[in-house]
């Protein structure tokens, strides 16, 4: 039998939605499936480095994406007796010299529209996927499709990892935050600022239409923070006052890092944030999908692409390890507490980010310039030959 499609893909969130992108500009025949049938509330990932501004290029969105954000060039550090330092990005080797500060929902949006809707298939969900010899069976709750490949782009608590058993090796960190986004009363501009104190972090980010992320450490996770949370912690870390009366949403998460065994099985085929799992804090999570989604387009499009998924395997994990292990790093060292252990870290600090050579790394470090593989230009193209796997 012929399938209906080259390829399902579950999830309609950025990485899936970028990856449909690119493969229906290729001509396959796609169809993403996604249980949601409203846009979600809150935006989790909001920063959108240079490397996915060239992967997003390829469709031409780079310039819309960059119109709708706002540029991050500056990131200043501050510790516990003042400022420590800057990572800038204002220098760093590349033509978009700046973090894109964008809501979720609006990367959303802005690939939802270049796709268009009946590509996509809302209030959809997966219940049960088979493989057969050339082509996978998925059963959903608006009845069945069949496709040369599945891909799961469902996120980490996602089911098409579950339906294959595919094993992700991981664990939660012992530190949770709440996060909020509020009108922007500060003056900071398009300026991020990140906060560590002895008694927990703070961090503050711009975003588009006049508003301002702010996150703030706490002791445990709250489920349902008391009202005003943010407001309080972050005038009593920083003392800078932001109005309770001012926050629009808010949310709380424990960071957890994971790194599935392998991203296929079959004709199955893990991608983003269902492949791989890590801190949010420095926001290399959905930019790590967007590499594997550019990569994964690639493979998908090739006459052989059984034959390709060993490389993609093999290129998306180590690039996926090299970021949790960053984002690992960033946050242990972020959310030291005691008075002890801070000024440690602001000694550390004061170090990364004022000692010439050191310092002038820092920018390519964050925007992630110096992840392996971080676009398919930077992965060997003999690799994408069947017979060199």
């Amino acid at each position: 039998m012929k399938p209906e499609f080259d390829a399902i893909i579950v999830g309609g969130g950025p990485v899936g939605l970028l990856l449909a992108c690119l493969l229906k500009q290729q001509g396959r025949r796609i169809r993403v499936l996604e249980k949601r049938t409203q846009p979600i509330a809150h935006s989790a990932a909001i920063g959108i480095t240079p490397p996915s501004l060239h992967i997003l290029d390829k469709l031409h969105l780079a310039s819309e994406f960059i119109d709708a954000g706002l540029k991050v060039r500056d990131c200043f550090v501050h510790g516990q007796r003042g400022k420590l330092g800057c990572v800038s990005f204002r220098n760093i080797p590349d033509e978009h010299r700046f973090i894109l500060a964008l809501p979720q929902a609006t990367t959303i949006a802005i690939l939802q529209k270049h796709l268009g809707s009946e590509f996509i298939e809302s209030g959809c969900e997966v219940t049960g996927l088979q493989q057969q010899a050339d082509h996978c069976i998925v059963q959903t709750s608006s009845g069945e499709f069949t496709a040369r490949f599945v891909i799961g782009c469902d996120g980490a608590r996602g089911r098409v990892r579950e339906f294959i058993g595919m094993r992700a090796p991981g664990r939660s960190y012992d530190c949770h935050f709440v996060m909020g986004d509020f009108i922007d009363r500060t003056g900071f501009g398009e300026e991020a600022h990140l906060f560590f104190t002895a008694t927990g972090s703070v961090e503050s980010f711009p975003l588009p239409g006049g508003q301002r992320r702010w996150i703030v450490q706490t002791d445990r996770r709250m489920d349902e923070p008391p009202q005003g949370l943010v407001s309080y912690l972050t005038h009593l870390r920083t003392g800078i006052t932001v109005p309770s009366s001012d926050q629009v949403n808010e949310s709380v998460f424990t960071p957890r890092r994971f790194n599935c065994d392998r991203y296929y099985d079959g004709r199955v085929i893990l991608c983003g944030d269902a492949a791989h799992g890590m801190s949010p804090i420095g926001g290399q999570g959905m930019n790590t999908g967007f590499a594997d989604a550019e990569f994964l387009a690639e493979v998908l499009t090739k006459s052989d692409p059984l034959a390709l998924l060993p490389a993609y395997n093999r290129f998306r994990r180590k690039a996926a390890k090299t970021a949790i292990f960053r984002a690992e790093w960033g946050m242990w060292l972020g959310t030291w507490r005691g008075t002890t252990r801070s000024a440690l870290r602001d000694v550390i600090l004061k170090f990364l980010l004022c000692q010439g050579p050191v310092a002038r790394r820092m920018g390519p470090f964050y925007a992630m310039l110096t992840i392996p593989f971080n676009t398919l230009a930077r992965v060997p193209q003999a690799s994408l030959r069947p017979h060199t796997v």
